[in-house]
């Protein structure tokens, strides 16, 4: 019954207004409105709620793509949780490789399904909870951030979400020194869920790497190449707090990456031979393939993609560093074979790889130093070539509606990318 008076709030409410108090909840009322409405405390509806028999165990599944890959079971009583993996690949387990989750542990995943359900976390994949009484995920959702007294910001509300944070010892990096003379923190996770890496210092210069990674990732789902998602966190060591980018960490599920370089050396070859180096740049892109094709037993026409694939989105950033130890084949170790892998490492690109890039005064100076590896190309050149060769727009019709916008980038930056797109938009 409402208190209309306001004489002092009533100990108890009747089974039928909790009733109505559950559906209100499911229908997006909160907890500490509904408190107030029947003169009671929040603290008495979530008692209420735990000591019901009905809602002491509750039995979730969770479900990707329409296929359950955990059940679980949990005691709201005694704060108990009990799970059975139904999934090979950990990255699709909600609790990885923990077998025994804590009830912090389940209040976690809770919040981050709330979170999700409100689309500020638009990870790929639908992921969602079949629950047995379907008020209970929203009801315990919100029991769970209300008792944290957790703050909700949705998108729309404020833009101004926090960066996610991850922190590291020295002893959890694993390893800094960079291939262009610089220095780099990389990471993997507590959880071991994702693969960090913190912006890059290069001749005592802090750089904006980070913000190339997110570039060239947003770049490739416009236009349709399957990429490893960068999304921007901040990197926590001896006390400083640094930019970054983190993803996924594909090793969870049975991916090990052989790079390039040293399928090669399996074959008895090297990117140094006479036989490569001799090749002009389309040469070369067909000879990585047939190697790749001839190391993994996968189709030359897949190959030759990937290929294609990697050369555009490096034109398209200007990345000078795709070397022959960051490309190369996924062995799929859960189904014994060769894979194409999803492209990453694109930091180095739009002048982020020269630690002078600040000193240049003109276009034409700052582009001295950018090359597309390993054909040794200017990225102008190398475009058209690729587009002689393979009629880029009848494969990657995006380019036509390719758009970059980035307060990150510098005016060199901004002007390179508007002279790759004007390529393709005239």
């Amino acid at each position: 019954m409402r208190n209309e008076r306001g004489a002092g709030r009533k100990s108890k409410i009747s089974e039928k207004q909790f009733e109505e108090i559950l559906t209100r909840i499911s229908n997006g009322e909160t907890v500490s409105k509904l408190a107030i409405e029947y003169g009671i405390s929040r603290q008495a509806i979530y008692k209420r709620v735990r000591d019901r028999n009905i809602e002491q165990t509750i039995s979730l599944d969770y479900v990707v793509d329409n296929i359950c890959v955990t059940h679980i079971e949990a005691d709201v009583k005694t704060e108990t949780v009990r799970i059975f993996n139904y999934a090979a690949k950990l990255s699709l387990l909600p609790f990885g490789f923990d077998e025994k989750p804590s009830w912090d542990d389940f209040c976690h995943l809770l919040e981050m399904e709330y979170f999700k359900a409100k689309g500020i976390d638009g990870e790929s994949g639908y992921r969602q909870f079949l629950i047995q009484d379907s008020p209970t995920k929203e009801f315990l959702a919100r029991d769970i951030l209300e008792r944290k007294n957790t703050s909700l910001k949705f998108q729309g509300e404020d833009d101004s979400l926090e960066l996610p944070v991850f922190q590291f010892t020295k002893k959890e990096l694993l390893y800094a020194r960079t291939d262009t003379d610089g220095f780099q923190m990389k990471a993997l996770s507590r959880d071991r869920r994702y693969f960090v890496k913190s912006q890059s210092m290069i001749s005592g210069v802090y750089m904006d790497d980070w913000a190339v990674e997110i570039i060239a990732s947003d770049i490739c789902e416009h236009i349709g190449i399957p990429h490893v998602k960068q999304k921007r966190c901040q990197f926590a060591y001896a006390g400083k707090l640094f930019n970054a980018v983190y993803s996924k960490n594909f090793e969870l599920d049975g991916y090990c990456f052989i790079s390039f370089e040293r399928l090669l050396e399996r074959m008895g070859l090297s990117s140094r031979d006479k036989e490569f180096i001799k090749l002009d740049a389309m040469q070369k892109l067909k000879w990585c393939a047939q190697k790749l094709s001839d190391a993994g037993d996968i189709p030359y026409e897949e190959t030759q993609r990937y290929m294609l694939n990697l050369a555009l989105a490096d034109c398209l950033v200007g990345n000078v560093d795709r070397h022959t130890k960051n490309f190369g084949l996924f062995y799929n170790s859960i189904e014994g074979k060769y894979e194409i892998p999803l492209l990453f490492d694109n930091g180095m690109g739009l002048f982020e790889h020269d630690g002078y890039k600040n000193t240049y005064e003109t276009f034409d100076e700052a582009m001295m130093t950018v090359y597309v590896s390993p054909y040794g190309e200017d990225p102008f050149d190398m475009i058209q070539m690729l587009e002689k060769e393979f009629h880029l727009l009848e494969i990657y019709p995006g380019l036509k509606t390719l758009k970059i916008q980035s307060e990150w980038m510098t005016p060199f930056a901004m002007e390179y990318i508007e002279r790759m797109l004007s390529i393709w938009q005239k």
